[in-house]
């Protein structure tokens, strides 16, 4: 399927109601008086169409074309020249309505003093010129007017639509947004008062004056003081509705031969009107648009000043970090005057990295907008965590001019999160040990099925209870983890829970040795249980192989010979096989269980004493403090 258009076509009742309101005003002023054979000298259906254009889009520019046609039709003018006339006009309508479209700065709800040059600029001069090179170049190719006459008709036309277009566009698009932004009327009598003077004033300006008093008084400069007036204080709705007035009365005087403009028609073809009413719109357009901007401005300043006094702390720099202003809430905050602020840049504010376990960031200038966490200083030395939010502020020519610092003392806000990590650490901690505990309390009742296996099959005693032990040292494991604060284990704790287990299970005696310099060490969780197996193998193969038959094991813990290492020595009456063999021998279980690094078992013969001893090392273990013997 082919892309939709973004400009929806016009309905029919739209284009008609355009074309009728085209031709409605376009036949207010078709013709001045009979027999003068002049253009006009004001069109305001040029206002008008370039209004609806700007308002509707350009979807209304064939409703343009067909009022100016009927217009033209109606008003006698042979189909050809009709033609060329609504040709002009569509074209001064939009070749207008797309240049100013084109602007950056125009903008039909809130017009500046910059739209009224763009007007002055694009409409009354591009495009109404393009409009009148138009509609004379179609007249003379249907020959309605001489080659001698077209650039006198060129001229006409050009000043007549311009005015039009410089009074009338605005005023539609000035009712248009009272209409849209609908505020309370105000300076009512004032407004009223103007206009009763300008009246008056016009129409014996531009009226037939015979007073002898009246006549010397009788001078077009004085509308400049009316208009300047009414674009001072009253707004640009009330100065264009003001300007057409003005416009309409000397357009009749003018006509009529009359008042200040009596002979302009005779002199110069109602060019000293034109070009009075060109000054006079630009002068009363350009102020009202401009003290228009300048109290939008003043309003935005005074709800920027509100907003700058906020709860947050604000800093404004230079494009150097150079503080140009401060709020009262950062000088409230951080305990400073503001000329002890202004001038200097926000680095004293920082706390010393050694100050805090953060390292004080120091660009105060970035090229894009930016946020983070930092620790201030506050005059007084207290120390503070912050937020800040910088943001850089550009010119029309992007470059950096200015910068927004914003900080918020987040005290409060850290307090709370290391209150809810803490009561989470705390719930996660019960919820470990309680799965500890479970997983012990079933590994019990595994332990517990098993003695009774072991009673119905008295035949199995040796190969049950090397299960139960398994189980056992498993089972201390989650009994020591259950028991803390973390899921780390002594080594010491393990080991003599696991020779208390055996010495119960098998009935024999196993003497734990542990001096009272002894290092405290944990062993890492994923080692815990290969290293609670280990020893269990370990201790019971003692049991095994003489230490039941002398009722005599023992077990010692003693330091490695490295800081970090620790022995467990296990020694049982006997004697080893000779010849004795290195490390892991043929224990089988022990050998896969061992931990690959940080373990290694050595086998040795002390006398009738048959010696196991294991040294542990990190990552198996890990020194919590260092003692002295």
């Amino acid at each position: 399927m082919p892309p939709r258009s973004t400009t929806a076509p016009a309905r029919p009742l739209a284009l008609s109601a355009a074309a009728l309101l085209y031709m409605a005003v376009a036949e207010t002023t078709a013709t001045p008086l009979s027999g003068q054979g002049l253009t006009q000298l004001l069109q305001p259906a040029s206002g008008l169409a370039l209004a609806l254009l700007v308002l509707g889009g350009l979807r209304l520019a064939p409703a343009i074309f067909i009022g100016s046609l009927l217009s033209s039709l109606l008003a006698g003018d042979a189909p050809l020249a009709a033609l060329a006339e609504a040709l002009g006009a569509v074209t001064a309508a939009v070749v207008a309505c797309l240049l100013l479209r084109r602007q950056p700065s125009f903008n039909e709800d809130h017009p500046n003093f910059s739209v009224v040059r763009h007007v002055l600029l694009w409409v009354c001069g591009a495009g109404v010129g393009a409009g009148a090179l138009a509609a004379s170049t179609g007249l003379l190719l249907v020959d309605a007017i001489t080659p001698a006459a077209g650039t006198g008709y060129f001229l006409q036309w050009w000043m007549g639509s311009s005015l039009g277009a410089l009074l009338a566009a605005p005023l539609v698009m000035s009712y248009r947004r009272t209409l849209r932004f609908a505020q309370p009327l105000q300076r009512l009598n004032e407004g009223l008062l103007v206009w009763l003077l300008a009246s008056v004033g016009a129409a014996i300006i531009f009226g037939n004056t015979q007073n002898p008093l009246l006549a010397p008084l009788a001078n077009a400069y004085w509308m400049f003081l009316f208009v300047s007036w009414s674009g001072a204080r009253l707004g640009l709705l009330s100065t264009t509705g003001l300007l057409c007035m003005v416009a309409l009365q000397a357009l009749w005087g003018s006509y009529q031969r009359t008042g200040f403009f009596a002979r302009d028609i005779a002199a110069n073809h109602g060019f000293g009107y034109w070009s009075y009413m060109m000054i006079l719109a630009l002068v009363g357009l350009a102020l009202a648009a401009y003290l228009t901007e300048r109290r939008r401005q003043k309003a935005s300043l005074r709800v920027a000043a509100i907003a700058f006094e906020c709860q947050e702390g604000l800093l404004i720099t230079n494009e150097r970090a150079e503080i140009l202003q401060a709020n009262q809430s950062f000088l409230k905050t951080l305990g400073y005057e503001l000329h002890e602020v202004l001038g200097r840049t926000p680095h004293f504010i920082l706390a010393a990295p050694g100050d805090t376990a953060e390292a004080a960031p120091t660009d105060f200038t970035p090229a894009q907008n930016l946020q983070r966490r930092e620790w201030h200083r506050r005059k007084s030395g207290e120390t503070y965590p912050a937020w800040i939010t910088l943001s850089p502020v550009r010119d029309t020519h992007a470059r950096i001019t200015h910068y927004v610092l914003t900080l918020t003392d987040i005290t409060d806000l850290r307090a709370q999160e290391e209150r809810q990590r803490q009561m989470e650490q705390a719930h996660r901690e019960a919820l470990i040990q309680e799965v500890h505990h479970r997983i012990k309390n079933n590994l019990q009742g595994v332990m517990g099925m098993l003695r009774t296996l072991d009673q119905q099959h008295p035949r199995l005693h040796g190969p049950i209870n090397q299960v139960i032990g398994q189980v056992h040292s498993i089972a201390v494991i989650h009994g020591l983890q259950g028991s803390t604060i973390s899921d780390r284990v002594r080594l010491s704790d393990l080991t003599c829970a696991v020779a208390g287990g055996i010495e119960s299970l098998w009935s024999t005696p196993i003497h734990v040795d542990m001096p009272p310099w002894w290092k405290a060490c944990h062993i890492a969780p994923t080692e815990a249980v290969p290293v609670a197996l280990v020893l269990n193998e370990l201790i019971v193969n003692a049991v095994k192989h003489g230490g039941k038959t002398q009722q005599d094991v023992r077990v010692r813990l003693s330091g490695g010979p490295q800081p970090d290492s620790v022995h467990i020595t296990i020694s049982n009456p006997g004697r080893w096989p000779e010849p004795i063999a290195q490390p892991h021998g043929g224990l089988g279980l022990v050998s896969a269980l061992l931990p690959r690094h940080g373990a290694r078992l050595t086998r040795m013969q002390a006398g009738d004493w048959a010696v196991l001893q294991l040294e542990l090392s990190p990552p198996v273990i890990t020194i919590e403090s260092a003692a002295t013997p």
